[in-house]
């Protein structure tokens, strides 16, 4: 079994492994470093020697291979190679590993949030490397505890619910998640929720009047108010007025919902909206405006991202480099030959997939979530 090519994946800490030869139909393999790999095949275990690999999952032709994320991919992928061994001398970059360590922290971070009818109870944060929970503070655990009368079994009725993924260490996304929360449910809203459960009626906190959010609304001095009333929106083309006001403000929380808004309305009229977001101070706007015009896959935008090349960012460059991938065509050549020599890894491997793309003549297919939704529209034309 041999390595035909190594891709990136939209996760910065995981590697596809794309091999010679198929396990059988139907049949995949998941294993993890604290598992027992006795009956596991040889290269399986072999893996697991290399410094940093966290987990593998091998299915059809290739396997996802998982690292911890302080361990950069310049000290793991020729250790897979190793392994393995390839078709081609492919040319693996051997920059310094100290090089990389120090930004590697800055990553995709998953949070989850546990809910109890519609009442959250905790937060859970996985930055692929370890996973911390977070307490709320008492004012929810009593709540769901209240609530917890109505329940013959709140342990198995209790779930844990995954939001959109952040970016920043666990601590500055920690903070921010559980500041939004006590935004978001204040007094009256949690013993609403309260009285809902003792009634056993089922959680109306995501039925919310469309336009809570108003002008007037986003005029509030406390940003609190604000963000509740944003976050209870479930946006539509006739809220760009009210969203656009979002997107100036002074909060950090509300601009990056806005742009996360901005993406769930699939009209080119958000475009020049995302292209702000893009410009923002803040990397954690920046980067979900670079999610939303890649989900979108309108080729209009291709000049923003490939300006998004030079970002200070390696997470908004990289989403930049992706979009090519996905899109780009013949004029972003000069800016990925240009981004050739990024300082970041993963960008660089990104980077060096687009251009193998766009000069080997491959059709540009957009990304997973767009050629999903395509195929969506089409099923229902039909």
């Amino acid at each position: 079994m041999k390595i035909i090519s190594i891709e990136p994946t939209p996760s910065p800490h995981s590697m596809k492994i794309n091999l010679s030869e198929s396990l059988p139909d139907g049949q995949n393999r998941n294993y993890k470093n604290d598992d027992s790999l006795q009956g596991a095949p040889s290269y399986i275990r072999a893996l697991f020697q290399i410094e940093g690999v966290k987990s593998i999952y091998h299915v059809a032709d290739f396997i996802a291979l998982d690292r911890n994320p302080r361990t950069p991919w310049e000290a793991i992928l020729p250790e897979v190679r190793k392994v393995f061994g390839s078709y081609e001398d492919t040319k693996v970059e051997k920059n310094k590993v100290e090089d990389h360590v120090i930004n590697d922290h800055f990553g995709e971070v998953k949070v989850f949030i546990q809910m109890f009818r519609g009442i959250p109870m905790q937060v859970k944060l996985n930055d692929g490397n370890e996973e911390k929970r977070v307490a709320l503070p008492e004012m929810f655990m009593n709540a769901a505890m209240k609530a917890s009368v109505a329940s013959t079994n709140i342990v198995m009725e209790r779930k844990w619910i995954e939001q959109n993924p952040r970016y920043g260490s666990t601590e500055e996304i920690e903070n921010e998640i559980v500041e939004e929360l006590i935004a978001s449910y204040d007094e009256d809203r949690i013993q609403q929720l309260v009285e809902q459960a003792l009634q056993d009626k089922p959680s109306t906190t995501n039925q919310q009047p469309n336009k809570i959010a108003t002008l007037e609304t986003l005029n509030n001095p406390d940003w609190k108010v604000r963000y509740a009333a944003l976050e209870r929106m479930d946006p539509s083309f006739e809220d760009l007025p009210v969203l656009a006001k979002a997107l100036d403000d002074e909060k950090t929380s509300i601009r990056r919902l806005a742009t996360a808004y901005f993406g769930m309305i699939e009209e080119p009229e958000v475009l020049p909206y995302l292209y702000k977001a893009l410009k923002d101070n803040v990397v954690t706007v920046r980067r979900t405006a670079g999610d939303c015009i890649s989900d979108l896959g309108f080729k209009e935008a291709m000049p923003e991202m490939i300006a998004s090349l030079k970002d200070p960012s390696r997470l908004v460059r990289w989403r930049a480099a992706m979009f090519l991938y996905e899109l780009g065509d013949e004029s972003a050549l000069p800016a990925l030959e240009e981004a050739l020599d990024d300082p970041e890894f993963e960008v660089r491997m990104q980077v060096k997939m687009a251009l193998q793309r766009i000069e080997g003549g491959e059709e540009a297919k957009g990304s997973v979530w767009h050629q999903m939704t395509q195929a969506t529209k089409q099923k229902e034309q039909d």
